[in-house]
């Protein structure tokens, strides 16, 4: 029994690993022989064997920066996430909160985070607490928006059973409202886990000396394009990693929910 399953989970990370893996080899092959046959110039567009060369030749220095963009990252989205999850909670239980707050956070959120990320510098220093301020303030909506919706989204027929079982306003929070958000809860995450790169290297772009963000920078200054792309791929891969996490997570807790097909 335990080796058909383990058969079938294999199986299935297989399934879902071999599109993206067979798309992503394809693409790299036609990418490269289109900069050999074009010879398109390397400021233009690298090619992969270049960005690849660029990454063996700096891996060192390319990892410390990596590290420091990922703390930064991983950092402000759990201060956004807890957050969101606390504003979303209170919107969810007082119509008032709701009405009052929700439309200058929505404002806020429209800011274009090129824009509030020198002032959150000013105001935080050019230290690491300014990248993780910025990431916090782009990571905390998603989730704050998804919790109060998940949290109004119960179904009512049960409500009236724990009011029937006499069920305090905490066992109906924990037992019932809590676990149905759940699956709205996952979907802020995963676009926080998102905007918490972004936020990190935004800010890096605005003021720092390492860092992704700082890499890009300074590749762009010097005209070092294949480094530049090889940061760039680095975040790319860095937000896919963030997000396969919260989708085991997901996997995990909310494997009882609709949107979660194991048969897939």
């Amino acid at each position: 029994m335990a080796d058909l399953a383990a058969n079938t989970l294999s199986r299935r990370a297989f399934d879902q690993a071999w599109p993206p893996a067979a798309l992503l080899i394809g693409l790299l092959v036609v990418w490269e022989l289109a900069c050999r046959a074009l010879e398109i110039a390397p400021y233009i567009l690298p090619a992969p064997s270049a960005i690849w060369l660029a990454v063996t030749t700096n891996s060192a220095a390319l990892a410390f920066h990596t590290g420091i963009t990922m703390f930064e990252a991983v950092t402000g989205f759990v201060i956004g996430s807890a957050l969101g999850a606390v504003l979303g909670t209170g919107f969810a239980y007082s119509r008032f909160l709701e009405r009052g707050f929700l439309p200058f956070i929505i404002a806020a959120n429209t800011i274009p985070v090129v824009a509030i990320a020198p002032i959150i510098i000013i105001w935080f220093g050019h230290g690491m607490a300014s990248k993780v301020a910025v990431t916090a303030f782009l990571s905390f909506f998603p989730l704050a928006l998804n919790m109060m919706k998940g949290l109004q989204s119960y179904d009512r027929v049960v409500m009236d059973v724990f009011h029937i079982a006499a069920a305090t306003p905490w066992q109906r929070f924990w037992k019932m409202r809590l676990p149905g958000a759940l699956p709205y809860v996952f979907v802020g995450l995963k676009l926080n886990v998102t905007f918490s790169v972004i936020g990190a290297i935004v800010a890096e772009f605005v003021q720092a000396d390492r860092g992704l963000g700082f890499v890009v920078m300074t590749a762009y200054r010097s005209m070092a394009m294949p480094r530049l792309w090889a940061a760039m791929l680095i975040s790319a891969l860095m937000g896919i990693l963030f997000f396969l996490v919260i989708a085991a997570l997901e996997r995990l807790f909310v494997r009882w929910h609709a949107s979660v097909d194991e048969t897939r």
